[in-house]
């Protein structure tokens, strides 16, 4: 999310929070102890207020900060977020010899974390057993692997995709002679944290 999209988010929430609470700019404003036009500005994204505004702000609309951000899970009002491949950045974390991930997403939802990650397998390559909790889901863009999830062994070939519970032990091998691509999405259920605290990573 790009520092415009989150004061387009932001402002669109302060319009529509004032709207819910059927105050008129100029009521908010004499709330705020600032001018119309101030709060005009802010509404329509043109000026950032400064924390100290942005905290009267709230505060005047009579909410929470929680209750202000909590359901802004999206950009721009949209349903969908649009990734191109130059946004993914390389994961250094937790990379086994022969394999390397590109990140391509997280969003924290209500009560669970996602994240999505771009792996690929080097032929031959095998990664480490790991289990988290939550839960996975795997789709094999190109390519051919074996999925171990405890004692099951299966064929994922290229379309093919697998959910799992990720607190089982479970690894991905790749023993052909071309490379492995795999989006990994990875489901943390419980308090919101950064994929970094959990156990392990979601990767394989």
């Amino acid at each position: 999310m790009t520092d415009n999209e989150v004061i387009l988010r932001i402002a669109k929430k302060i319009r529509t929070t004032r709207l819910q609470k059927k105050l008129t700019i100029q009521q908010l404003a004499t709330r705020m102890h600032v001018s119309k036009g101030l709060l005009s500005k802010i509404e329509n994204s043109k000026t950032v207020p400064s924390l100290p505004v942005f905290v009267s702000l709230i505060q005047s609309l009579d909410i929470s900060m929680k209750e202000f951000f909590e359901d802004m899970l999206l950009i721009n009002g949209r349903e969908f977020i649009h990734i191109k491949k130059e946004q993914f950045t390389p994961v250094e974390r937790g990379i086994t010899n022969g394999f390397a991930s590109l990140h391509v997403f997280s969003q924290n939802i209500p009560y669970c974390t996602m994240e999505a990650t771009l792996v690929t397998i080097d032929p031959g390559s095998k990664g480490d057993v790991t289990h988290s909790e939550g839960y996975g889901f795997k789709y094999i863009l190109s390519g051919t692997c074996e999925s171990h999830i405890n004692n099951d062994l299966i064929l994922l070939e290229e379309g093919d995709a697998v959910y799992l519970d990720a607190s089982v032990p479970h690894t991905l091998i790749n023993n052909t002679r071309k490379k492995v691509s795999v989006l990994a999405i990875g489901f943390i259920v419980g308090p919101q944290r950064r994929f970094e605290d959990s156990a392990q990573s979601f990767n394989l």
